[in-house]
């Protein structure tokens, strides 16, 4: 009987030494999956950085945009017709709006061409999720465009309707904006995967960004439309998108700040479910062809 003791307290010494190891693995392990995901990122950023003909369209057509709106807002103000509506308000709206729009990604068109050349095939056999690198690399190119669109959003609005009415509001609604940008590219990366079965994400994204524009309030404010309009857009997550964090610039927000960041948050995890469950098809449907 004396025996027993001393093994069993050697075997709980090595529990009690390996508890801390496997701790250490299993931190080792998070620390691999971020930095993966991460190279990503930066190579997003790179590629990025590396197209500034790209970018500089955006700019180009950005301020154009600003500039014909304020000069329509203006002739509206002055027919009356908006009495309680103040146009420089509108078109600071209205810059957070397409900053948001053009800021978001278009990853849904390199994955179609993945898709297209069958580059997916081998894609997918690396050791990382190919969703999840797709999303990293977006992310990476949100990073170089949001600064820059977001300067000449701030600038030109600046200079065609003055300073903004409430600097607290602005910056809440450039914080929201940067969320809804990342959301936005979670719904982009289930549209790429519409690319298995259609072959041409044209057609998907054509219909995702006209209810876009409409549902979301990207020109106007959602108060402006029929009281039975906005219940049926608040069902969608467009209005989380443009008109929830735009309207936090003005005087009259679509949603409080905690409502807002909850849909967001409510919003991504339907939309990484959506691009999850419709790649887990596509594959299986893969693996019944043959590949």
């Amino acid at each position: 009987m004396s025996g027993h003791p001393e093994p069993l307290a050697g075997h709980s010494e090595r529990s009690e030494e390996s508890a801390p190891a496997r701790g250490k693995l299993r931190d080792g392990s998070a620390a691999r999956v971020v930095a993966k995901y991460a190279a990503f990122a930066k190579l997003g950023f790179r590629q990025a950085r590396a197209e500034p003909g790209e970018l500089l369209g955006r700019i180009v057509f950005f301020a154009m945009v600003l500039g014909v709106f304020s000069a329509i807002w203006r002739a509206v103000a002055e027919t009356g017709a908006l009495p309680s509506r103040n146009p420089n308000e509108m078109l600071w709206y209205l810059a957070m709006t397409e900053w948001v729009v053009m800021t978001a990604p278009l990853i849904h068109f390199p994955m179609e061409e993945d898709i297209r050349r069958g580059d997916v095939a081998y894609q997918i056999a690396r050791p990382a999720s190919w969703l999840g690198s797709r999303f990293a690399h977006g992310l990476g190119a949100l990073a170089v465009r949001a600064p820059v669109l977001l300067v000449v959003a701030c600038a030109t609005a600046w200079i065609y309707a003055g300073p903004p009415s409430s600097a607290a509001g602005l910056a809440a609604a450039i914080v929201f904006g940067l969320v809804a940008s990342a959301v936005m590219t979670v719904f982009h990366l289930a549209i790429g995967v519409v690319a298995f079965w259609l072959g041409d994400v044209a057609p998907a994204y054509w219909i995702w960004q006209k209810l876009l524009f409409v549902l979301g309030g990207l020109l106007l404010p959602l108060q402006f439309y029929p009281e039975l309009f906005v219940r049926v857009a608040r069902l969608t997550p467009f209005p989380a998108f443009l008109a929830g964090p735009a309207s936090l610039a003005t005087g009259e927000p679509l949603m409080h700040a905690g409502v807002l960041a909850l849909t967001l948050a409510l919003w991504a995890l339907v939309g990484w479910i959506i691009a999850r469950g419709a790649f887990a098809r596509a594959m299986r449907q893969l693996h019944v062809n043959g590949g």
